[in-house]
């Protein structure tokens, strides 16, 4: 009968692989915030978060009665803008199957929109 002999080579390994199961698991994209500041006061601010699947875009000045707008790019397809001037939020569509890539926060004055700089990229 032949006798096995435990080493400490083997249970080493044996506990780096489980170490790797443990502390491996889905990948999630981090939160991320783009802002648009003027000052000392912050005027728009983009907010993608979780799965990436959605960016809201919220007037953080709504008094000064400029709009807001996101622009984003999802992983398929070309350069979007969700646009708002009720002084509120607003939030994209969340279809996680196609995630934001890159977004920015802008402010709309008289039909321009100035952007912050760069794109804010989700991980995705």
């Amino acid at each position: 009968m032949a006798r096995y002999r435990k080493t400490g080579r083997a249970l080493t390994a044996g506990a780096a692989l489980l170490g790797a199961l443990v502390l491996s698991g889905p990948a999630h994209a981090a939160d991320r915030t783009s802002v648009v500041a003027y000052g000392a006061h912050i005027r728009a601010r983009a907010v993608s978060y979780g799965a990436n699947g959605a960016v809201r875009v919220c007037d953080a000045d709504a008094p000064d009665g400029y709009g807001v707008a996101v622009r984003y790019y999802r992983k398929v397809g070309n350069l979007q803008t969700l646009s708002n001037f009720r002084g509120t939020c607003s939030e994209t569509t969340d279809i996680q199957s196609n995630p934001i890539i890159l977004f920015t926060a802008c402010v709309v004055i008289d039909s321009v929109d100035y952007c912050a700089s760069p794109y804010q990229d989700t991980g995705r």
